[in-house]
């Protein structure tokens, strides 16, 4: 089984406006509003693809009731089993402004940081649910202050399930992350870069990898993706250019790593992760070509896959 951990979901709220003009009243009249959050992007990538998982984090509030009911109502919910922890914060709001012909403008409130009761009846979760063999993802931000040793307590429950886990997050999260002995994490090349102070991917990677990290895997935008461990690195580019919205393209990577590593338990070294490669790059690219983050192009998809070469960093 895959499960997914967000512990900062937000309801995405979008408003279409013809014109943003700074400090007028805007009256808006296209809404959108989703239940949003990367790991549940993640989730929504595999149900579309046709496999089930166990979504889980923290909802609270009026805001978390609207959440689960907007996760309930989407076309594969049968294949995700929301199994969120109940908290006393309310869930966050993202709100996205989008003007004709322009990029959107996003406010992300950063969100209230759960109890350590909340904290430690997640902890419970996994240890009663996961099972040999199963993959965890935790993805985004922490809510609020959280403390980033939560993480590491997340890396080490599933540890001790005989699962393992893909971290995507940045700063003290991901640093946590490693210095808990992760599998796997999975920043971007900006987050690397923050994390760790390297200008140069390799030299980032080696240093996560030094702080106790299984593998790095690190995705580079147009660029593509390299899977960097201590016997070496492998890297692949898209095999075309494919124009639309990134937003959900990191996401879309980490379904497809978690896919890999559900069905391939014993790969764990760069060389043999590499071959993951050409399903996490092509993946990326479907999620471009969609509209939303947590949505893929299924046919881009699979025309892609087979055109993707890897080759040695």
């Amino acid at each position: 089984m895959i499960w997914t951990i967000t512990p900062n979901p937000a309801l995405d709220n979008t408003y279409r406006v013809s014109t943003l003009n700074v400090g007028i009243p805007h009256r808006v009249e296209d809404v959108s509003v989703r239940a949003g959050g990367k790991g549940v992007n993640v989730a929504r990538v595999l149900a579309q693809l046709g496999h089930h998982t166990v979504a889980t984090g923290f909802l609270g509030g009026a805001g978390g009731t609207r959440f689960r009911q907007l996760l309930s109502e989407l076309p594969q919910s049968s294949r995700i089993d929301s199994q969120f922890v109940e908290s006393d914060a309310e869930t966050r709001l993202s709100i996205a402004v989008i003007e004709d012909n322009h990029e959107a403008t996003v406010f992300n409130e950063a969100g209230q940081a759960p109890t350590d009761k909340c904290w430690q009846e997640l902890l419970e979760l996994l240890e009663t649910g996961l099972r040999p063999g199963d993959v965890v993802a935790c993805c985004g931000s922490l809510p609020g202050d959280s403390d980033p040793a939560w993480v590491g307590r997340i890396v080490e429950t599933t540890q001790r399930a005989g699962a393992r886990i893909i971290v995507d997050a940045t700063g003290k999260t991901l640093q946590a992350a490693c210095q808990a002995g992760a599998d796997f994490v999975k920043p971007n090349d900006d987050e690397l870069r923050d994390s760790t102070g390297c200008e140069d991917v390799a030299e980032g990677a080696q240093k996560l990898l030094a702080s106790g990290v299984g593998a790095v895997i690190v995705s580079e935008g147009a660029r593509g993706m390299s899977v960097h461990g201590r016997d070496g690195a492998w890297r692949a580019a898209p095999a075309q250019h494919v124009e639309g919205n990134p937003t959900g393209a990191g996401d879309a990577s980490v379904a497809a790593w978690c896919l890999f590593l559900s069905e391939n338990p014993q790969a764990q070294n760069a060389q043999e992760l590499s071959a993951a490669l050409p399903l996490a790059v092509s993946l990326s690219g479907a999620a471009v070509a969609c509209p939303v983050a947590g949505e893929v192009d299924a046919d881009l998809f699979a025309e892609m896959t087979p055109k993707v070469k890897v080759e040695r960093y």
